[in-house]
């Protein structure tokens, strides 16, 4: 009886199997659209880091910052979820935010932060603060709320369109807003 297939039939044939599967996927990379591979490669971040921490003392006062995710797109840097600690001078207390996400630039040295809730700890008080939306840029040291801020703290609350608060930690309210308190603040 003779044999269909004798090895080197077999090796013959899987040379052939492999060199149309080399050839298939040469032409297939040939075809590729350019200017859809380059359009999304640059669309890709630079640069994606994950738990992210550090500190920073300004004016006597400690900032810790965590970042769970961000990523670097030009000169901007995009995060998701960020959480700050702002521990005061001479035990003064201490501010605690959550943000969803946020941006900042580098170059413009200015940070912004959407979906911002908090507490402020401060001179045996302590208040919660909700904002859609935090900018912070370094050369004024000044926070803006653009879209409103809310802070209250169970006898005391205030609610504005638009604010800002500098390092005299005085909130200025550009737009009013209304104030409500529900006892007379101790003195």
């Amino acid at each position: 009886m003779k044999k269909l297939f004798t090895p080197k039939k077999l090796l013959l044939y899987l040379l052939i199997v492999g060199i149309s599967v080399l050839v298939k996927y040469a032409v297939s990379d040939i075809n590729l659209d350019v200017d859809l591979l380059r359009e999304n490669l640059l669309n890709m971040p630079a640069v994606v880091m994950e738990n992210i921490r550090f500190s920073r003392v300004i004016s006597g006062d400690l900032w810790q910052v965590r970042l769970p995710y961000l990523e670097q797109r030009d000169k901007a840097i995009n995060f998701l979820s960020v959480d700050i600690k702002r521990i005061l001078s001479n035990d003064r207390g201490q501010w605690i935010f959550f943000g969803h996400s946020g941006t900042y630039s580098n170059d413009e040295k200015k940070a912004s932060i959407s979906n911002l809730t908090g507490s402020l700890n401060e001179n045996d008080r302590t208040w919660q603060l909700s904002s859609p939306k935090l900018t912070w840029q370094e050369k004024n040291n000044t926070f803006t709320f653009p879209e409103g801020l809310s802070i209250n703290d169970g006898e005391f609350s205030l609610i504005t369109p638009s604010a800002s608060i500098d390092d005299t930690r005085v909130i200025l309210l550009q737009h009013g807003g209304v104030i409500k308190w529900s006892k007379p603040l101790k003195h």
